[in-house]
Parts: structure tokens; C-alpha cells; sequence
């Protein structure tokens, strides 16, 4: 029989945001003290804790059960409220916590909240081979100091912990190792110093790994592992509140401005061609040529057209100093790089390549050409100069990578390494050799200084990651 004071916690509001919370193994919906009804009153919020399989009757009824089926029942009561058309932030603690993690990384939430997330082990629970002990003892009495027991007056949560509870975790932490890095909503993560279970380094490694733009941690002073039973509670409750308010989870998303960026050099033959398209396409706010120094007319062929904003380098920088210049030169939430030299380019493709962005499946999106080189070897083709990426991508980038040609090989590696990675798709387009434009001679000179450069980025790639395999 379930305990009165265990049963899942849903409360109704007159509007779609949602905190759908996830309680520890061995406790239940109480787990979160009074955060669900201060969450309900200060967003006119939805609250949900379900009580979870096993949970909220006696520590027995744990026996059978498996990370498997936990991990199920979260997900189907998830997907329930995601197709009531729910904004939902997701939340938990201890397990619970790297249970929200983990549906955060595979489910459109506007936010996650992780307490306590036990990721990685203290002494002795980090100790390989211990669960072998629960061969020998399944219930293992839970140690609460005095201040503890009398905030849990209200709550309930099993006297003792199951001995199957850590391989439990250990395989919802392997399960989220695998797709942490699809994490792109904010995150918010709270621990403590003197935890006795996860060590409060789990926050490091989870942010290490995690690819939002948004991260904020908290680290507490308690001895207490579920801190909403510490004498830290109401900082708590404050961490989270100012975490939803500060970043306007639960508010409208305004429109994203796009702006289009094509850098040019002495392209007054091909470069009206591509402004035509980029005129006609409705999802472009922005339209800047950057002229690097062209010696030709290319500037007049620019000018003919209204809508674009015309800048000029006084000489020479290369491309990724315009790219960068473009950047400056506005404010848009998400930029569309574009050459400025294109043969066949349409604007369903310039849709198509700005669309993952736009839609948030990804912080960067290629277009691959359809030239025979870029075909024939995949390398090359991912290094396109039409992209189209989150401003904050290219702000984190390093300078180092904003040098000529090493650009779009630069952001490559940046975005894999701390973006999550990058989305593309072949069209049909393509661009006209250098050797084709410029002579077979100087063609031939800048294929190879383009070339060194992007040698440059793959083998720093290389190096780092045998330092870190090493170390």
C-alpha cells in the first residue's frame, strides 16, 4: 500500500509551463520539500513529481526493480505532457537528476535542473567491485544526522538504501555519457562540497560535457546529500527560481534576426548572381558584403542593389578578418555565411542550410557543394564556406582559427569539440576552381595556401587528441 504522504504531486495551473521534477532512488515525490508549490505560485506553473515504480510503499518492492523500467516510466509520463503542448523545464534530484539530464538531451525541454547529481562516486561508493556486497546484504540503513530527520518530518523515503541502487546509477550515468552532449538547452547545477555520495566535482565533469550555451553551477556548504533537507533549502529554492526568471525560460522566444555575410574579392562577375537569391529569401533580416580590398568594380555591381549593406576593407585581410567584420556589423542571433562566387545557388538552398539553426536542431549547419573535389572527398566538402551558425559560436571561437583560410576548418573542430557538433547536407551548387579564376598558376599558389591552413587546424585536432588520450 502506498504511503499518503508518497503519492505523485501534480499541480494544475491555467497555463502550458511545466517543471516535470524526477525524485532519488529509495525516496519519492516528497524529495523536492516545498519547491513544487513555490515553483506553482511564482510561474503559474504545472508541477509534476510521479511517483516512481517501487517507490512510496516498502524498500522490498525495490527488488525487481531495474534502471530499465524506471528509466521507461519517466519517458512515457514525459512524452504524455510534451503532446499537451506543455513548455516543460525538467528537474531532479540525486538519480533523479541524472535522469533529467538524460531526457534533456533527447527531448525539446526549455530547460533542465540538476541537484545533487551523483555522476561521479565518493569514497566508498567509488570502490570497483562493491556492489558484489549486495550479493551478501540488500537493505543498508541510511545515516541522517538530527537537523535532517526533523525537515523530513513531512517527507517520506525508504529508512534504508537497496544495495541494487548503485548499479542503478552507475548504468543511468553510462546511459548519459553517451548523450550528454546533445544537451543544448540551459542547465542549472547544484551540489554541495561535503556530499556524502557524489562527489560535487560531477558538476565540472557535467558541464565539461554538456553543450549548451547556458550552464550555471552552484556548489553548497552542507553535509546533507539531498540539500533540499539542509539548512541551504531556501538558497536552493532561490537558485532555482532566479535560474527560470533570469534567462526567461518560460517566456516567449522573440524571433531570431539572420543575417547573410559574403565576404568578396574582386568578385564584380559572380557576385551579383548570388545578391539576387539572397534578396528573395523572406528569412533573411540582413544582407552585408564585406569587400576585402577588391581592386575591381565590385563595389559598383554591390551598390545596385538596395537592400545590402556595403563594407570595404581599405586592403587586403583575408577571409576570415571580413567574415569577422561582418560579424561586428551587426546584431543577429544567427549568421549565414555565404561565397560570394556561387554557381547554382537557389533559395530553397540558402533556406535549407539557415533552417536546422533557425529551428534549434543545431548550432551550425553546412551546405556541401556539389563540385566533383568536394565529392570525391568528404573532408574537403565540410569545409564550405555556405554555413550557417549561432552568433555565440563564432564570439567563443578562438582567434587563432579566424586566420584566412583556417576559418571554416576551425569552426568544424570548435562546434565537434564544444558545440556538440555540426549538421550538413549536399545541394546542388558548386563554385569555380581558383585555378579557373585566377589563372592555373596563382590558382594553384592559393589552393595550396588554403590548404597549409586547414593542415594547420586538423593537425592541432590530431595533437590534442593524443594528449588527451595520453593524459
Amino acid at each position: 500500500m502506498v504511503n499518503p504522504k508518497a503519492e505523485t504531486i501534480d499541480i494544475k495551473a491555467d497555463s502550458n509551463n511545466e517543471f516535470f521534477l524526477i525524485h532519488g532512488y529509495s525516496g519519492s515525490p516528497t524529495d523536492f520539500k516545498n519547491l513544487p508549490e513555490y515553483l506553482h505560485q511564482r510561474f503559474n506553473a504545472n508541477v509534476k513529481v510521479i511517483r516512481l515504480i517501487g517507490h512510496g510503499t516498502q524498500v522490498e518492492d525495490l527488488d525487481n526493480v531495474t534502471y530499465e523500467d524506471l528509466s521507461k516510466q519517466v519517458e512515457i509520463e514525459l512524452k504524455k505532457d510534451l503532446a499537451k503542448g506543455r513548455k516543460i523545464i525538467i528537474g531532479g534530484v540525486s538519480f533523479g537528476a541524472i535522469l533529467a539530464l538524460r531526457f534533456a538531451s533527447e527531448y525539446p525541454v526549455v530547460g533542465v535542473i540538476n541537484v545533487c547529481p551523483p555522476y561521479l562516486f565518493k569514497f566508498p561508493f567509488n570502490i570497483p567491485g562493491l556492489g558484489i556486497l549486495g550479493k551478501f546484504k540488500k537493505y543498508w540503513k541510511k545515516t541522517r544526522g538530527q537537523n535532517e530527520k526533523e525537515e523530513r518530518d513531512d517527507s517520506f523515503s525508504y529508512a534504508c538504501m537497496h544495495a541494487n541502487g548503485l548499479g542503478i546509477v552507475k548504468k543511468a550515468n553510462n546511459d548519459l555519457k553517451e548523450r550528454m552532449k546533445n544537451i543544448k538547452c540551459p542547465v542549472l547545477s547544484i551540489h554541495s562540497y561535503t556530499d556524502p555520495i557524489g562527489h560535487y566535482r560531477s558538476l565540472m565533469e557535467i558541464d565539461k560535457n554538456v553543450k549548451s550555451s547556458i550552464k550555471k553551477e552552484r556548489i553548497l556548504d552542507t553535509k546533507v546529500h539531498n540539500v533540499f533537507f539542509s539548512m541551504n533549502s531556501k538558497e536552493t529554492y532561490r537558485e532555482i527560481i532566479n535560474f527560470v526568471k533570469d534567462y526567461g525560460l518560460f517566456e516567449k522566444k522573440k524571433k531570431e534576426k539572420v543575417a547573410a555575410i559574403v565576404p568578396a574579392y574582386n568578385e564584380a562577375k559572380r557576385i551579383g548572381n548570388v545578391l539576387e537569391v539572397l534578396e528573395r529569401v523572406k528569412s533573411l533580416d540582413e544582407i552585408i558584403v564585406v569587400d576585402d580590398g577588391s581592386m575591381d568594380n565590385t563595389e559598383d555591381t554591390v551598390k545596385k542593389f538596395k537592400k545590402v549593406k556595403y563594407l570595404k576593407n581599405k586592403v587586403n585581410l583575408g577571409k576570415a578578418a571580413s567574415m569577422d567584420l561582418g560579424v561586428k556589423s551587426t546584431n543577429a542571433d544567427i549568421i549565414f555565411f555565404c561565397d560570394a562566387d556561387l554557381i547554382g545557388i537557389k533559395e530553397d538552398i540558402v533556406k535549407g542550410i539557415i533552417g536546422p539553426v533557425i529551428e534549434g536542431k543545431y548550432d551550425m549547419f553546412i551546405g556541401l557543394r556539389g563540385n566533383l573535389m568536394q565529392k570525391a572527398v568528404h573532408l574537403f566538402a565540410i569545409n564550405s564556406g555556405e554555413r550557417a551558425i549561432r552568433r555565440e559560436v563564432w564570439e567563443k571561437l578562438p582567434k587563432y582559427f579566424k586566420y584566412k583560410y583556417r576559418v571554416e576548418a576551425g569552426l568544424n573542430y570548435y562546434v565537434t569539440q564544444y558545440f556538440g557538433g555540426f549538421g550538413y547536407k549536399e545541394f546542388d551548387y558548386s563554385q569555380p576552381t581558383k585555378e579557373k579564376k585566377y589563372g592555373f598558376i596563382k590558382g594553384t599558389m592559393l589552393r595550396w595556401g588554403m590548404n597549409l591552413d586547414v593542415m594547420y587546424v586538423y593537425t592541432r585536432d590530431v595533437i590534442e587528441r593524443a594528449i588527451r588520450f595520453i593524459f
